[in-house]
């Protein structure tokens, strides 16, 4: 099934460099094309699994037009990304590890499809990172962040990191929690060994956060909000 999963994203990867090479006379026909190829690779690979999946929320009705949106998810198994693009609605983009960009194809893919990437070791680099994240997000880019910064063994929340609520903060994004109940089961952290088909996932969408309320001085505050956000909503009644 892994096999079959890094098989599947070299394909979308190659697809997503042919349109890419297509489009250079009129790139704006690009996003349209790169949202079609990323919700399909999302869906094959949830599809592979046999992953029944039901959204519980109002999503779309909560994003103001022409605000910075940010999705805030918790993070638990290696299916949590492809559920995300199968599920949710608009461009959205994830923050990737620098590290990515360094494999061949896949990073030439990532940057076509306009894949962003933050880095907070080099302060300078930052900058430049926050601004293209900032455009990016003006121009209709919705953002989808991990803020634990890895997975969780067991499928309860652990603390949220500072980087995604400093982004948030930074953007004056509306923040958007996503908790996804039960996808742990499908693939836990680190256990190859232990994949489950037909398993039921719910993503719960909980009320949207309007950061332009909050200072640098408040991100504690900020964090503490998002992880009950996501904690309460991981622990409602699946019906």
């Amino acid at each position: 099934m892994i096999v079959i999963s890094i098989a599947s994203t070299g394909k979308y990867s190659l697809l997503t460099l042919y349109h890419a090479l297509f489009s250079k006379k009129n790139p704006e026909s690009l996003r349209p094309k790169v949202d079609r190829v990323i919700h399909r690779w999302g869906q094959s690979l949830v599809k592979r699994v046999k992953l029944k999946w039901t959204v519980k929320g109002d999503f779309e009705s909560q994003v103001e037009e022409g605000r910075r949106v940010i999705i805030l998810a918790n993070h638990s198994s290696a299916y949590d990304i492809p559920l995300i693009f199968a599920a949710l609605p608009g461009s959205i983009r994830m923050i990737s590890k620098k590290e990515l960009f360094k494999v061949p194809l896949l990073s030439s893919a990532m940057k076509a499809a306009e894949i962003l990437s933050v880095d907070r070791q080099n302060r300078q680099q930052a900058i430049k990172d926050l601004a293209v994240a900032k455009e990016k997000m003006e121009s209709g880019i919705r953002i989808c962040m991990f803020p634990e910064g890895t997975r969780s063994k067991t499928g309860k929340l652990i603390p949220l990191k500072k980087g995604a609520i400093r982004l948030a903060i930074d953007t004056n994004a509306l923040i958007i929690p996503v908790a996804i109940q039960d996808i742990y089961k499908v693939l836990p952290n680190k256990k190859w060994l232990h994949m489950r088909l037909n398993q039921e996932v719910t993503l719960n969408i909980g009320k949207a956060i309007d950061c332009r309320n909050f200072g640098v001085e408040q991100r504690n505050e900020l964090r503490d909000l998002v992880y009950n956000s996501l904690d309460t909503l991981l622990r409602e009644e699946v019906s």
